[in-house]
Formats: C-alpha cells, structure tokens, sequence
C-alpha cells in the first residue's frame, strides 16, 4: 500500500467527486480512477460505490478514510516538527573552547549583536575538542594551542603570551629567586589541560627551574587563585592585565604561543557557524595587542 495511493483516495473521498480530485491533485481523472481502482484491489474491498452520477463510501471505505486522516495528521505533525528541528539546527551554533578566557568577551559580544542564533557551547580538553570535531558534534573549536591532526584544519588567528606569576612575598625583588631551589615552589596548572601543562613543564625543565609542589586547579578558579598570590602560575598575559597582576619580564621565561581556531576538514560550517566563526577571528585580531607584552 504506497503513501501516495491513500493520499490520492483521501482527496476523492473528501470530494466525492474524481472531476475535482484530479484538478486539485493535478493529474488525469483516468489516471486517478486507475490509482484507487488499484488500492481497491490491493485491499480486496470495494471503496466508492456509484448510484446514479454520483459516487459515495462504502462502509469499508469510510473506515480506510478514518485511518486515512489520521494517518495524514501525523504525518503534517511529523513534517511540521522536522522543519522546526533543521531550521533549530541551522540556527544553532556549536563550537568548543579548550579555556573560558578565550571566547568569554567575544561570546557576550556575539550573542548582543545576534540575538537570532542559539548555541550549544562546551569547555573542553583538547583530546575531547579533536573527538567531538570528527564527529561532528561540534563545528568549530577555539584553543590556545593548535590541534594537529590530518583531518584537522587549525590556523592561528593571533599570538599569546604566557607570562610567569610568582607570590606576592617576591614583589620587589629581582627574578634570582625563581632559580633557587632552596625556595619551595608549588605551581598552579589547569586540571584539564594535558598538552598545556606539559609544555609548562618543558619550558620549567629546559630552564632549570625547579618545581616542589603542583596543585591542579580547575578553569573557573585559576584566575582566583592567581590574583590571591600563593603560587607560582604561567598564565597568559591577558590575565596580568585584566588583574593587574606583576609577572617576571625575562624573555627566557615568556612562552610564545597562538590561539587557533579549528574545523573538520571535510565540515562545511553552515551560515550561522561560519559567521561566528568569522566574528571569534575579526575580533581577536582587533584586540591582538591585548594578548602580547
């Protein structure tokens, strides 16, 4: 029993009349007949009867329109609501960031200027960042380190960088005591972020700098913790100046970094993506000054 079968004997049903069925279904009253003349014999049933001119249901053919139209029902609702969840979909922007410092100024900013779009937006680790990328689960990712894989593009939008801090008791004094091991030092690393914190220690291990202690710490309290002045942190310039936080000028002790933004290689980003995608890049290199000594 094809779908098209019931629609065209609903129509005939409805009007009773084969003239007008085949005119507002747009096809040959004979081609028509034939359709329900099939679905009669398919069912075994007859459905119209004629008396005189005219042409009525017979009982058999009052419960298949019964079914019909409710069949017909479900499936409007079942277009209605796969129209309402492509146009969401289209309408939804799906991006990941490997740190809230990185797209929490452009975010409000995007969000004031373009009410029209909803997001579903995540924190991330990079290894999670790459998996929901392949998969589609995101669009598009925004990091301060790139993602090197093969199915990956990631391209650098401006550079950072990442700074020293040291405790408070040290301010005034010049940048020896950060290589005196007899000090004990306790570092403050992001709980999540494996390729960073590994690059912190390098640059740790390559300048001879001792670490004694390192407490991790989640995304939503290193900037506390780096403002009370305890620890010893490499966190990125921005920070210093948003808190105004003192940090060790030694270009040995600046890491150079960039802040990538990165998609699937064979992801075509759709309108609403795409223009934030665009606005993340427009911005940071508006404020790139920001984000370097």
């Amino acid at each position: 029993m094809e779908l098209l079968h019931l629609k065209y004997f609903q129509c005939v049903a409805k009007r009773l009349n084969y003239t007008q069925a085949a005119e507002e279904l747009k096809i040959s009253q004979p081609a028509l007949s034939m359709m329900v003349k099939k679905l009669e014999q398919e069912l075994k049933v007859d459905l119209f009867y004629k008396k005189g001119r005219n042409i009525f249901l017979t009982d058999n053919g009052e419960i298949l329109l019964k079914s019909v139209d409710h069949i017909m029902n479900e499936l409007n609702k079942a277009e209605e609501l796969i129209y309402k969840n492509e146009t969401t979909k289209q309408n939804t922007i799906t991006f990941a960031s490997s740190h809230s410092r990185l797209i929490s100024g452009v975010f409000d900013k995007y969000i004031e200027l373009n009410p029209q779009y909803r997001f579903n937006c995540e924190i991330e680790a990079m290894g999670e960042i790459i998996q929901k990328l392949l998969n589609y689960d995101i669009q598009f990712a925004l990091s301060s380190m790139k993602i090197s894989h093969p199915d990956i593009n990631s391209f650098p939008v401006i550079n950072e960088n990442i700074v020293m801090t040291y405790p408070k008791e040290y301010d005034g004094q010049n940048n020896d005591f950060i290589y005196d091991d007899s000090i004990h030092k306790t570092f403050i690393l992001p709980s999540h972020n494996y390729d960073y914190n590994n690059l912190i220690k390098s640059k740790l291990i390559n300048m001879n700098i001792r670490i004694h202690n390192i407490n991790y710490v989640d995304d939503a309290f290193i900037k506390s913790i780096a403002q009370h002045r305890q620890y010893y942190a490499f966190i990125p310039i921005s920070m210093c100046k948003e808190m105004d936080l003192p940090y060790i000028n030694n270009p040995n002790l600046i890491i150079n970094t960039s802040i990538h933004l990165s998609s699937a290689k064979k992801n075509v980003l759709n309108e609403a993506n795409l223009d934030m995608y665009k606005f993340i890049e427009e911005y940071l290199k508006k404020q790139q000054s920001f984000y370097i000594i």
